[in-house]
């Protein structure tokens, strides 16, 4: 049974009244009659524990239900066919600045709401205004699910113990802060202190970034913070009784920046451990022999000999050696015949794991970026694969100071690709010619891709700006064939999107996506974890608003990332929100946080990760350049530096550069035409205060 009905059936059986109840075991009047009436409310610790204490019966182990959402109150009322309802608490949603499918329903907010707005502050005369109040109020009420979090304090057990004995130690002050809410967790999950491993704390990871307002860099600060305190709680000797162990944290290290499942690499890492790994450490030549059969086959090639030839080699090796020639090859030399290495070219086995692990970072670079899993050494070798996966490495590791990293992983993709693979001169050049443009201080687009922005002619540019419009097109001609296919079946033409099927929805969600990164170009981590409430609404206008902690170069302190879209784009926003996105959703994943949600058989609460794949197909289609997301920064200053040079400090400024010579390093050789020498004078005359032709400083 519920709580609910475990406490109406104590009514019905005792006769008491719920206010009788509540009074009795010293809550406030409406305490039981909240709990009856209110789906979704779930009451404190001590409520439970006056309420058994009352009663005698056990409502501890009973909890409240699922919390319910604005999202589900507008799913009910169109399933019942109320499109009032449904369209008027959308109207709610989008005025109040909430996120249906995140926001929890509550009677108060909905009064404060209307309390403190007018019926001018919506174009509404006082009757309409009356009325939306009476009928949101009404479903609210209906649909309540009460706003107050429970706390540590509202929980009983083991884990209030805990977190007593947390509060009265020598641990750090920051620690007893952070301990609150892991303690609720594994309350919540019933989950002991001897059983908590690596995976709870991944779990808890997924369950902070859902709750939190803050961001995911955030919430796994967080989670390392909760190891730390783990490893503490395990050697403290006032917690030796509770039984807690030490569990690694999940962020095995920077490599987990990307999100990519170790799965989808191992049979690359596989091949890496069998073969490579034993090569480069110089136990296996490149043609899979290993040294102990070398070294076997050595002691065969030796044949007996006589004691005085015996004599005679030993002369004459120590002629040779007074003279300084060599009378025969080495071992050394030998092994190297069979492609062993030897020497210093060989690993120790601190390289091989440093190096084992840029291996992991390529790799996975290349799936953030491209959506295509490198499945062998060959693969991951291609310079193809390796100019991508070090412009996403470069990407993800800038900072204020020079960075030798992606040199040194492409250095090591090298070594594998020449001594082990035996890769063609002109591939061991592109591959060489990779390491110097990744060289600390290089700061310049990459020939290849100056190459594919120089393919952006005139008319390209004007596609590439109206590709949103294209794809909408495109989709409104398909809907409206369907439309007809289904009429002329059936005798009766449907709604629009009810003929929409995920495809369709998924160009949608790919022309967005195009429209924001053309609008202010942010990265393409920012774009694929955009989260609903990020989107603000002045109007009809909407707005993205990428906070600070997740944008590279800022932090906290620093101001957001404000993306304002244009009144179509808005229009096509609103439109995918309330009527197609809702459609995308996996019923097991109807609160998904992401404007993107996943697609196919991603876990649920996950973004859809090739979305960006999809826009760059699509632009390849209708444009006919095949470029990857991050040229899309790029991509906006060179179409407006084309246009103007003077536009320079405007490009800056929208993509983001702390200095203009950072802009200036990255479109100076880009084309003659940019006229930047030109520039890069005016700048000179500013700095040093040159006077013009009018007699003025510049």
């Amino acid at each position: 049974m519920t709580l609910a009905e475990e406490l109406q059936d104590y009514l019905d059986t005792s006769g008491e009244s719920r206010r009788t109840l509540s009074l009795r075991a010293g809550l406030n009047p409406k305490a039981v009659s909240d709990i009856l009436n209110i789906p979704g409310l779930k009451p404190r610790h001590s409520t439970l524990v006056a309420l058994s204490e009352a009663t005698g019966r056990d409502f501890l182990s009973l909890g409240g239900e699922a919390q319910r959402t604005y999202a589900d109150l507008i799913s009910e009322a169109q399933s019942v066919g109320n499109k009032t309802l449904a369209s008027r608490l959308t109207w709610l949603c989008r005025n109040a600045g909430w996120v249906p499918e995140l926001k929890a329903v509550c009677k108060q907010e909905v009064i404060d709401f209307f309390d403190h707005h007018t019926p001018a502050s919506f174009g509404l005369t006082k009757g309409s205004m009356a009325t939306y109040r009476s009928m949101l109020l009404k479903a609210a009420g209906t649909g309540q699910s009460r706003q107050r979090k429970q706390r540590i304090d509202d929980i009983g057990g083991i884990y209030k113990d805990v977190h007593v004995a947390i509060r009265n130690s020598d641990l750090p002050v920051s620690t007893r802060l952070a301990s609150g809410s892991f303690l609720l967790f594994l309350h919540d999950q019933n989950i002991q202190p001897s059983e908590i491993s690596t995976e709870t704390l991944a779990d808890y990871y997924r369950h902070r970034t859902e709750i939190s307002p803050k961001g995911e860099k955030q919430c796994e600060k967080h989670v390392r913070e909760i190891a730390t305190l783990l490893r503490k709680l395990s050697i403290h000797p006032d917690f030796s009784r509770f039984g807690f162990v030490a569990a690694p944290h999940p962020f095995e290290d920077g490599r987990d920046k990307f999100g990519v499942d170790d799965a989808q690499i191992a049979p690359l890492l596989a091949e890496f451990d069998a073969r490579v790994a034993p090569w480069v450490t110089g136990q296996m030549s490149r043609d899979g022999l290993s040294r102990a059969e070398f070294i076997a086959s050595l002691d065969a090639m030796e044949q007996p000999v006589s004691d005085k030839k015996a004599r005679l080699r030993s002369a004459k090796k120590a002629r040779a050696a007074r003279a300084g020639k060599p009378t025969h090859k080495s071992s050394s030399a030998l092994m190297t015949d069979k492609r062993f290495l030897v020497g210093r070219d060989r690993w120790s086995e601190k390289t091989l794991a440093r190096r084992r692990g840029y291996v992991i970072s390529m790799a996975k670079a290349i799936v953030a970026a491209a959506d295509v899993v490198p499945e062998t050494i060959e693969e991951l070798t291609d310079p193809e694969f390796l100019e991508i996966g070090a412009e996403t490495l470069a990407d993800s590791n800038k900072s204020d100071y020079p960075s030798g990293y992606v040199a040194s992983v492409l250095k090591t993709m090298r070594k594998i690709a020449s001594g082990f693979l035996c890769r063609p001169p002109e591939e061991m050049q592109a591959i060489s010619d990779l390491i110097s443009l990744h060289k600390p201080g290089f700061n310049g687009i990459s020939p290849r891709n100056k190459a594919k922005l120089q393919q952006f002619t005139d008319d390209r540019i004007v596609q590439t700006i109206q590709l949103t419009g294209t794809i909408v097109t495109q989709v409104n001609d398909e809907i409206a064939r369907r439309r007809r296919v289904h009429r002329k079946k059936t005798g009766k033409l449907p709604a629009k999107a009810d003929v929409m099927d995920a495809e369709l929805i998924r160009d949608v969600m790919a022309a967005l996506a195009h429209d924001i990164l053309m609008t202010r170009a942010p990265r393409s981590d920012n774009i694929l974890r955009a989260r609903l409430d990020w989107v603000s609404w002045q109007g009809d206008l909407a707005r993205l608003a990428i906070p600070a902690e997740e944008v590279k170069m800022r932090s906290s302190g620093d101001a957001d990332l404000p993306i304002p879209l244009s009144e179509s784009t808005s229009r096509l926003l609103r439109t995918y929100l309330e009527v197609l996105r809702p459609k995308l959703l996996m019923p097991d994943d109807r609160q998904n946080p992401y404007l993107f949600p996943s697609q196919g058989k991603a876990a649920p609460g996950a973004h859809y990760g090739a979305l960006l794949k999809r826009v760059t197909r699509l632009l390849a289609r209708h444009v006919g350049v095949d470029i990857h997301p991050h040229l899309y920064r790029h991509l906006i200053g060179w179409i407006w530096l084309r246009d103007n040079p003077d536009h320079l400090p405007k490009v800056q400024r929208l993509l983001g550069h702390r200095s203009l010579q950072t802009t200036l390093d990255y479109y100076a050789e880009l084309d003659e035409g940019l006229v930047l020498d030109a520039w890069q004078e005016q700048l000179n005359g500013k700095t040093t205060g040159r006077t013009n032709s009018n007699g003025r400083k510049t």
